[in-house]
């Protein structure tokens, strides 16, 4: 009865902490994605937090299209990093286009 209690406490805290250790997922930005094109650029631009108490960086799209020479929008995706509930956090903005 013991071990059943103890794998149950561990089955929960497995599902209840899921992604708490370490997280990296990327997701679009856009609705809209019957046609998309991505184009022939890419740019990318971060921002970044650490103990959240600092966070610097610009992580918008107009940042990512300059830095990818992106004139024409046509997609966008955002990016998270994550490691230890937070403690650093690495926000992505990536933009495609022409």
């Amino acid at each position: 009865m013991k071990t059943l209690a103890l794998l149950m406490i561990f089955i929960l805290a497995a599902f209840t902490l899921a992604g708490c250790i370490y997280t990296n997922i990327t997701m679009p930005l856009s609705t809209e994605l019957n046609k998309t094109e991505l184009g022939q650029k890419q740019g990318e631009a971060s921002s970044y937090s650490v103990i959240w108490l600092f966070a610097w960086g610009d992580a918008g799209a107009a940042k990512a299209a300059k830095k990818g020479g992106v004139t024409i929008l046509t997609h966008m995706d955002r990016e998270v990093l994550s490691i230890l509930f937070g403690l650093y956090t690495r926000t992505t903005t990536i933009v495609y286009g022409y």
